[in-house]
């Protein structure tokens, strides 16, 4: 039973369960709660089982391991294990499905988030994690310290990622369970230390655990109130330690500078729905287009990516526009007065007149995004509005840059069949480039399709069994996506009618206030660009007109041919003034106008200010009975009135230091008995021996010789003594004596007995005055 350790195992589990416990901040429904009880349980209980059985530390821990995921298996991925029982290759698909749409939800909503069957079995994961490292550490290895870092971390999880400051009531209790088990396991270490026992102040034998139980009740003590109280003191930090998505409570106070991801991760840049401001701007349209960023060619396994950058500088001044000068347009004014978003990335309108970037250099890449060296806060531009007509979209002239090479015509082939379908029941046959790009654009901002953040899966309408096709396909099934979806299906279905496509992404125009536009992070989009030889790259908006607002007038179909399903086209044909970009689960009046600062070394230690602090604060309590062990001894070597206290106190401190490794000498020897002793003891030889005959020979004379003689400093000799014994012993020995040292722990102990006293005689004296 006591190599079982059923105590150390409760107050584990009982720790992992209570830190766990923050998590009812962020969630609008508390489901998780009793899988994650019964997973905690599983752990403890099979834990407690094999330590019974079994000293294997590995063994333990593996059975553990395997206990939790046939838990989870059981609790979660029932219809999905072999004969009912055992999970499969089954198990894992349908459990990576539940974790990508628990990823979406979290990156999709603020706090308190939809708990979804997905997030149930994420948080019974790695709830169930916390608690195997948690026992594994503090029970089956006998670390308790160390699983602190667990807890530590489970806490920050929810902390960092809270809108407001946690109550102190979720500290208290974790850390409550965790000293408990650090006592627990450290009275009964303490007892095992060494052979020497301690001499109490009247002369007679003590307990050891007395005095490091005090010590240890101060220390637990002052770290319990200092951890409640500067909370109370310090703001909370800015919440962006796990996700985003939980961070953009209506109370949180996130922000910093902005990246838009490009490449591999494009979609969490495009479902990031923070409210933080990117850009703040003016321009002289009525009309403001979107702002590029990027411009992406490569779609493979369900992701847009570029492999060209920008090496071509471009000389800032007036350009030239692709289109043909014979196009009507108009030159729009351009000027950004606050930019947060970080090089080399810039937003920029298209077509590009010129650009005033101060010193700045502008690099353009094969495909024509631009590039900046520096992140400017202030910049402008002159951008062209072209108005087309329909026979300004003809297909004789030149192709863009690339198209020999595929760059534009490359087809995602896993969809073709199905893309072909829908191509062929949307577009006749005879249609020209502009019609068919019409009709494709039309099609899907039509009722028929759903704009949404949450992405479905499939399900086939005969066994009701979810079907794991491509991202694209599953697209055309379902119907249901966000602006990544559509313009990748828009851009596919047209390289099919063999019309140069590309995914271009940025933002939308923003929101307008008091004559400046402010484009939000949630802004980000993406959205397809055409070619076509008098125009240049022209953009089309196949997502629907809730998340866009109107789609440009010469990409509409005139509403007299157009079919039921498309939107009408006003009179002008021109996008409506911007209206503000709105989160799937927050109204547009409640949305928070949250503030940024400069990006930098000094953004990321304001955003993980919190972590770093705690990180801090648990190495600087580590430190403190060491410290407290060093100013003591330094403190009674500087006290010594001659050579003889110096060396007595020199004595005391290395007999101290070595029963801090379990080296003690028997109780009442005399200084060449204790020197005798602790030689064998040490297992001390050649030079370290001959140091510990000088030591002893040193303190002889100090006690026998007259006052005031002239003694060697033996402290020298001292050092060298204990690197030699403490090189002998385990490594574990030699870190609980660095940690714990007793001459730190009578420190303490005299500080805690000072305080004590300070009351009393302070009461003293004043009754006396």
């Amino acid at each position: 039973m006591n190599r079982a350790r059923p105590v150390e195992t409760l107050l584990a589990a009982l720790a992992s369960f209570t830190v766990s416990l923050p998590l009812l901040t962020l969630f609008d429904a508390n489901t998780w709660v009793r899988p994650t009880a019964l997973m905690i349980a599983v752990i403890a209980l099979v834990g407690l089982g094999l330590r019974s059985v079994t000293p294997t530390a590995w063994i333990v821990i593996l059975g553990q391991a395997a206990a939790g995921v046939l838990a989870v298996s059981w609790l979660h991925g029932r219809g999905h294990l072999y004969f009912g029982v055992l999970p499969g290759p089954d198990t894992v698909n349908s459990f990576g499905i539940l974790l990508g749409e628990a990823r979406e939800t979290v990156m999709s909503y603020s706090v308190p988030v939809p708990t979804e069957r997905g997030v149930v079995v994420a948080i019974t994961m790695l709830v169930g994690l916390t608690a195997l490292v948690v026992d594994a550490t503090a029970v089956t290895l006998r670390a308790p310290a160390l699983a602190g870092l667990g807890l530590l971390t489970a806490y920050l999880t929810s902390a960092t990622n809270s809108g407001d400051g946690l109550s102190w009531h979720y500290f208290a209790l974790p850390i409550t369970f965790w000293l408990a088990l650090l006592a627990t396991q450290g009275i009964g270490t303490v007892r095992r230390w060494g052979t020497a026992v301690p001499r109490g102040a009247d002369g007679g034998e003590s307990d050891p655990v007395l005095g490091v139980a005090g010590a240890a009740r101060l220390l637990g003590a002052g770290a319990l109130v200092t951890a409640i109280v500067l909370p109370t003191i310090v703001p909370h930090f800015p919440t962006t330690f796990v996700a985003d998505g939980l961070g953009r409570a209506d109370n949180a106070r996130g922000g910093g500078s902005v990246t838009l991801n490009s490449t591999i991760d494009l979609r969490r840049s495009l479902e990031n729905q923070s409210q933080a401001p990117v850009i703040d701007y003016t321009t002289s349209s009525s009309t403001p287009e979107p702002l590029r960023v990027g411009i992406l060619t490569d779609y493979r396994r369900g992701e847009w990516r570029t492999q060209f950058r920008a090496d071509r500088t471009v000389t800032p001044g007036p350009g030239t526009v692709t289109a043909d000068p014979d196009i009507a347009r108009t030159e729009a004014q351009f000027t950004v007065q606050d930019n947060r978003l970080q090089s080399p990335q810039i937003a920029l309108p298209t077509p590009l007149v010129g650009v005033e970037l101060d010193d700045a250099t502008l690099r353009e890449s094969f495909t024509g995004a631009y590039e900046v060296d520096r992140t400017l806060e202030e910049y402008s531009a002159t951008y062209a509005q072209l108005t087309p007509k329909d026979s300004d979209f003809g297909t004789e002239g030149p192709t863009p840059p690339g198209w020999e090479q595929g760059l534009y015509s490359e087809i995602d082939d896993r969809s073709v069949e199905r893309l072909s379908e829908l191509v062929d029941s949307v577009v006749p046959e005879d249609s020209t480039p502009l019609e068919t790009a019409r009709l494709l654009q039309a099609h899907f901002r039509s009722s028929q399709y759903t704009y949404s953040l949450q992405l479905p899966t499939p399900t086939d309408p005969v066994s009701g069994r979810q079907m794991m096709a491509d991202p694209l396909s599953n697209f055309l099934i379902s119907r249901t996506g966000y602006c990544v979806q559509f313009a990748t299906a828009f851009i596919m279905a047209a390289r099919l009618k063999n019309i140069p496509a590309r995914m271009a992404i940025g933002f939308l125009p923003g929101t307008f206030a008091q004559g400046v536009y402010t484009v939000r992070a949630a802004d980000a989009h993406a959205w397809p660009e055409l070619w076509f030889p008098d125009l240049g790259w022209t953009r089309f908006e196949p997502t629907p007109g809730s998340r866009t607002g109107g789609a440009p007038s010469y990409s509409l179909i005139p509403t007299e041919t157009g079919p039921a399903a498309t939107a009408t086209p006003t009179a002008s044909g021109a996008v409506p003034t911007p209206t503000p970009s709105q989160r799937p689960d927050t109204d547009t009046e409640t949305l928070p106008d949250a503030e940024t600062t400069s990006g930098g070394p000094l953004t990321w230690l304001t955003d993980n200010l919190l972590a770093i602090g705690f990180v801090v604060s648990l190495v600087l309590s580590l430190l403190l009975v060491p410290v407290a062990a060093w100013m003591r001894r330094r403190r009674l070597r500087n006290a010594a009135r001659d050579d003889a206290e110096r060396v007595e106190a020199d004595w005391a401190a290395l007999i101290s230091r070595l029963g801090d490794i379990g080296i003690a000498p028997p109780s009442g020897s005399t200084p060449r008995q204790a020197g005798t002793q602790l030689t064998h003891d040490a297992i001390l030889s050649g030079e370290s021996k001959q140091a510990m005959g000088r030591i002893v020979a040193t303190v002889e004379r100090a006690r026998y010789a007259p006052p005031q003689a002239s003694l060697d400093d033996v402290s020298g000799d001292t050092k060298t003594v204990w690197k030699a014994a403490a090189s002998a012993r385990q490594r574990s020995d030699r870190a609980r004596a660095y940690l714990f040292p007793s001459d730190g722990m009578r420190q303490w102990g005299d500080l805690r007995a000072d305080l004590a006293r300070w009351p009393r005689e302070a009461w003293s004296r004043l009754r006396r005055r």
